[in-house]
């Protein structure tokens, strides 16, 4: 019974693949979707956790387990290559029902790859078993460090170098106050095992002053250290307007009511599909300007027209990627990416 029930999905996956591609003239590239799961149970209690900000703008819904599966299957049916970035308010892998939907999702025909987050506060071994069946070349991992929490660094370090030899692998700090005179030495010593380390700025509240706006010079000269990119500085650290953005053409945002929005900055962000309902998106013909005055998610910014003219992607993992002019800037330093217009 279940071969054939894999049969039949397959059957129904490969009918709505050429009937959208007919009907949607879906776009050639490979899209971006951000699915917003809200799941909120952490192991962790950051005081500076920047997951969720946008509920103020009553964007998220409540998880809800039983859409997961129908949306999750919607999103293999679509009539285009994917790449999936998975997005909780908790620690990813204390959800079965979450762990085995993903694993569906990197076998899927159509997905290109799928992006997960973690606090890697687990052991090696337990990760093993966490992604036992995934397609580990569709796989890519975040890992996010965060010094108040954890208890054994030696440790975490170890299990992020098992992680890195068999995915697509990086690792995330954020640029909260305290923190900032210590990003610098943390990067210098992951970057030693040879991991990739970016920083998302902070997004809230602190001591009275609101995040990121209120970073002062002294810290921006801090953070234009330890930021991946020239492109990271500018969105996280002096709040940049966006621009034109490829969200709604080639990117999207769901959430847990199936509905699909250009991106997931707000509620200006209009419905164009409901994946609880089917499998289809209607994209738009090509970008538009962002209607927002700053975009500070680290997913959706890369979709962002004036990324995709100076930057290009190193693999799976959406967070890796380099400087587009980066030999030609050899040559002619004024091509450098931090002397640029950007």
């Amino acid at each position: 019974m279940r071969h054939l029930k894999n049969v039949q999905q397959q059957i129904i996956r490969k009918f709505f693949m050429l009937f959208g591609s007919l009907k949607n003239n879906a776009p050639e590239k490979i899209i971006n979707i951000r699915f917003y799961t809200n799941f909120n149970i952490c192991n962790y209690s950051c005081p500076y956790c920047i997951a969720g900000q946008n509920d103020k703008q009553n964007m998220t819904t409540r998880w809800d387990s039983a859409n997961l599966d129908q949306i999750i299957q919607n999103l293999t049916y679509l009539p285009y290559k994917i790449n999936v970035r998975i997005g909780v308010k908790g620690e990813f892998f204390l959800s079965k029902k979450l762990t085995e939907g993903t694993r569906l999702l990197s076998l899927a025909d159509n997905v290109h790859s799928v992006n997960l987050i973690t606090n890697l506060s687990f052991s090696y071994k337990q990760y093993e078993n966490f992604l036992h069946g995934f397609d580990h070349s569709k796989t890519s991992i975040v890992a996010s460090y965060h010094p108040s929490e954890i208890k054994d660094k030696e440790k975490w370090i170890q299990v992020a170098c098992h992680i890195k030899k068999r995915y697509d692998f990086a690792v995330v700090l954020v640029g909260y106050p305290p923190f900032i005179k210590d990003l610098l030495k943390i990067k210098k010593e992951l970057t030693g095992y040879g991991i990739e380390v970016f920083v998302q700025g902070f997004i809230g509240n602190y001591n009275g002053r609101e995040y990121p706006g209120a970073y002062t010079v002294e810290e921006k000269k801090l953070l234009r250290k330890v930021f991946y990119s020239r492109h990271d500085y500018e969105f996280f650290a002096e709040s940049k307007k966006p621009g034109l953005c490829n969200a709604g053409y080639r990117s999207f945002y769901v959430d847990m009511t199936g509905m699909v929005r250009p991106c997931g900055m707000g509620a200006l962000s209009p419905v164009i599909g409901n994946l609880l309902s089917n499998p289809e998106i209607k994209p738009w013909d090509g970008p538009r300007p962002c209607m927002y005055d700053a975009c500070l998610c680290d997913t959706e910014n890369i979709n962002t027209v004036i990324f995709e003219q100076h930057y290009r992607q190193t693999g799976i993992n959406q967070h890796k990627y380099i400087y587009r002019f980066k030999n030609e800037a050899e040559k002619f330093p004024q091509m450098d990416e931090w002397k640029i217009n950007y």
